[in-house]
């Protein structure tokens, strides 16, 4: 029986804000979800050497849910406690501000790891320099220091960290620590970055869309401690791909369904809806955190205008518009191109290398290696070696002529 709508200026009754709040906070285990969480988390527990990890992936695909799910799975297991000791936190999540400043970072930081902290500390400054950099510090020295280094805030962060014996460090959109791309910038904060990890031993995940690859580009160095972990999309193309998103789509349309009705949805409901996956997949391109979005828009709009259960209509209402998708398919498909790019062409590393191909020479013979060694001889060079002449033709030949 359908509902009496809501006017937009009213917020839901409290029954169905909480069921559209049950499907907000439901999270779909699908294929790519999964196998990430597996590759990430064994990063986790051996990094291997490595100091960073670069999580990159379309906007939307579900980088960010990735980082929730092993906070939450790795934070609530069960450990051994020390008397006197706090609770480890192995890993911590943590969202990098826009604009970055270290100072806001480092607080972050303590929030999550639950520890205070001193909210201001007054330095004398005497000057500032255009670019935002400290002209002279303390007694009126020389600095070229960024004023938001905040370095009485670096200790306490590092000795909470290894109080707490963290694991890995998430920087969700870490993309706004490369300001504005230039060089210089991303150069400054690899080498802060490298310091921290230094002296913590933490690894540091740093997750964001595609640009954010341009960290290995930045030295020699971050090329060598840093590995990656690409999410990507799901392909229409790829069989797998498109099985394992008609069951991604399945799952939230059974949440999204209740999340509207009150009650399981029929077969036949999901039925019709199933049968347009391919609307879906383009509304979302692929991307599950996209779809997901999408379908808590057309379940709150669903619940508003009162409808019964949730209709093609509806879903149609909230799909993005043309533009704003198209904008979204050209990053992505630049960005799968970057990926693709940095991990199929070796004939750069073979050049540099000195290497023709890669291909094993062919196997040789010990017989073929070893080599020759010349017969020795008592005569020296010209001398005939002794032997007897054949006389049998000559003295025939004489007796003739006589």
């Amino acid at each position: 029986m359908p509902r009496k709508p809501i006017p937009p200026s009213e917020p839901l009754p409290t029954a169905l804000q909480e069921r559209l709040e049950t499907f907000k906070k439901y999270t779909v285990e699908h294929a790519m979800l999964i196998r990430k969480d597996d590759e990430l988390t064994q990063r986790i527990w051996e990094p291997g050497g490595f100091a960073f990890l670069l999580l990159s992936g379309p906007t939307g695909v579900g980088k960010s849910e990735l980082l929730r799910v092993i906070t939450h799975r790795m934070q609530t297991r069960a450990q051994g406690l020390t008397p006197g000791d706090r609770l480890p936190l192995p890993v911590i999540l943590v969202e990098t501000p826009a604009p970055f400043t270290y100072r806001e970072w480092y607080e972050r930081v303590l929030r999550a790891l639950d520890e205070p902290f001193i909210e201001e500390v007054t330095y004398r400054e005497v000057g500032t320099a255009l670019n935002g950099k400290k002209t002279t510090s303390g007694r009126g020295r020389a600095s070229t220091k960024m004023l938001d280094e905040a370095p009485e805030l670096r200790w306490p962060v590092e000795k909470a960290l290894a109080k707490r014996r963290v694991l890995a460090l998430f920087f969700d959109e870490a993309q706004h620590l490369m300001a504005d791309g230039e060089t210089e910038d991303l150069k400054r904060c690899w080498d802060w970055l490298k310091s921290l990890s230094n002296t913590t031993g933490v690894l540091f995940v740093l997750a964001g869309p595609y640009p954010l690859l341009k960290f290995r580009r930045v030295s020699s160095q971050a090329a060598r401690r840093s590995t990656d972990v690409h999410f990507p999309r799901y392909q229409l193309n790829n069989p797998e791909d498109s099985t394992a998103f008609q069951g991604a789509l399945l799952a939230l349309l059974k949440q999204a369904c209740q999340a509207v009705s009150g009650r399981e949805a029929k077969k036949t409901e999901l039925q019709l809806l199933m049968d347009h996956w391919p609307l879906f997949y383009r509304g979302c391109l692929g991307c599950v955190g996209v779809l997901k979005d999408w379908l808590i828009r057309t379940a709150s709009a669903a619940l508003r205008k009162g409808d019964a259960k949730l209709t093609l209509e509806r879903v149609r209402e909230q799909e993005l518009v043309e533009a704003s998708l198209a904008d979204m398919a050209a990053d992505i498909v630049s960005g799968e191109q970057q990926v693709a790019l940095t991990g199929g062409d070796r004939s750069q590393l073979n050049s540099l290398l000195h290497m023709e191909s890669e291909a094993a020479p062919p196997e040789t013979s010990v017989g073929e290696t070893k080599p020759t060694r010349a017969r020795r001889t008592s005569t020296r060079p010209g001398t005939r070696k002794p032997k007897r002449d054949p006389v049998r033709d000559a003295v025939e030949g004489n007796s003739s002529q006589t």
